[in-house]
């Protein structure tokens, strides 16, 4: 496990389909697939996946969730920003 240099949460390192490393948050998150979905998550695979995740991960009773995944760790780091920032003023 390692840790986010600005907001010390844990991360996962993720292969994409592409070859990039993405970084993941920890948590998995049970999710119904849906194409038109306002959700995105990531599986291990580095796929994203849009679906619906179910209010505050809790699966109803009877319910099969489509599977568990994990949100990419930009989408919920509050330091997000910044690193576009340093990546923008690099590429300058």
């Amino acid at each position: 496990m390692a840790l986010c240099r600005r907001c010390n949460a844990e991360i996962v390192w993720v292969r994409t389909p592409k070859g990039k490393m993405m970084c993941m948050d920890k948590q998995y998150f049970p999710y119904r697939a849906n194409l038109k979905g306002a959700d995105m998550l990531v599986d291990n695979f580095g796929r994203t996946i849009r679906c619906d995740l179910y209010p505050e991960n809790v699966v109803p009773e009877g319910e099969i969730p489509t599977g568990m995944a994990r949100k990419p760790h930009w989408a919920t780091c509050p330091y997000a920003e910044e690193f576009r920032k340093a990546r923008k003023e690099a590429a300058d």
